[in-house]
């Protein structure tokens, strides 16, 4: 490589990054051309991402009905690999994982008992469930239902109570909502075995309080903590990595306008264009509002650990 092929790479760099005579003081990479390109690759990007959200996720409503029947059916599959009954799809167990799931959003918390003491047991009571038993996974931060059943079956005990031959109901409550001031996805799964039988008698005197029922997720760690399952472990879908990496680009271009805007700055304090510096400005503002304003709820997921308990 010969010296003045160097030199000419350096003089290059020069003109693109750094503010001199050569180039007016005004450095390519952040002329008023090429942050109107900036400003329309934001937009654009942005109009994408969104596009594709809404033709993907139409409303939370939606969201929700698609995923629970999803999980439900993943659930069905993994205990048929295993060589264990279906479970039946229970209307009173889906009201059970509701309450819960409202009950979360409403109080702040992601954890089997409440902040107040409340057992889980006590939806299961409240939606009229008799069990002889019953089982909980609790699921955030998902964008589908395969993300959510991945990251229970690496777990050992929420992957037993999936596989528990005692079960032989489901029911499941998919949410959308805050916690720790967060847009984030709630999924409920609750299992149970009824002692009413379908003539809607008790096929034995045994109430719920009598039978222990397990849950998977308060004993899988100690002290009933969260394990979390980090953005890459799990599957996502094409829609999922779309947004993250679009906001990763975001990201990288607004350091990038900022960087060089700080090189326009300071190389040549004595020399300053207002007019580029203000348009900059402008530039990592709109590179901001992307990255900071969602307009769809599964914006705030992209990237998020994935939390199970």
């Amino acid at each position: 490589m010969s010296v003045n092929f160097i030199k000419k790479q350096k003089k290059r760099l020069h003109h693109y990054f750094i503010p001199c005579e050569a180039n007016g003081h005004k450095p390519h990479f952040i002329r008023h051309q090429a942050l109107h390109f900036y400003s329309a690759f934001i937009l654009a990007g942005k109009i994408f991402v969104l596009a594709l959200l809404f033709a993907t996720f139409p409303s939370q409503a939606e969201f929700s009905t698609v995923t629970a029947n999803r999980i439900i059916e993943l659930t069905n599959r993994a205990r048929q690999q295993a060589d264990l009954s279906l479970l039946m799809h229970s209307p009173i167990l889906d009201s059970a994982a509701l309450l819960k799931a409202n009950d979360m959003l409403a109080n702040d918390y992601f954890a089997h008992n409440s902040p107040d003491g409340t057992t889980p047991w006590e939806w299961f009571r409240q939606a009229g469930y008799n069990y002889t038993y019953a089982g909980e996974n609790l699921a955030m931060n998902f964008s589908e239902a395969e993300e959510a059943m991945s990251a229970w079956l690496q777990s050992p005990t929420h992957k037993a109570n999936i596989l528990n031959s005692n079960y032989d109901e489901i029911g499941i409550a998919v949410a959308v909502g805050k916690i720790n001031g967060k847009e984030t996805t709630l999924v409920v799964q609750h299992f149970g075995k009824s002692f009413v039988t379908p003539g809607g008698e008790s096929g034995f005197a045994r109430s719920p309080s009598q039978t222990a029922p397990q849950i998977s997720g308060v004993t899988s760690v100690s002290g009933g903590g969260q394990v979390e399952v980090a953005y890459g472990e799990t599957p996502h879908n094409l829609t999922t990595q779309i947004v993250y990496y679009a906001e990763k680009i975001f990201l990288v271009l607004l350091i990038f306008i900022f960087v060089n805007l700080l090189l326009t700055i300071f190389i040549r304090i004595r020399v300053q264009h207002k007019p580029i510096i203000a348009h900059c400005l402008l530039v990592i503002s709109l590179s901001l509002l992307a990255l900071s304003y969602h307009f769809h709820f599964m914006e705030s997921l992209a990237g998020e650990v994935i939390k199970i308990i």
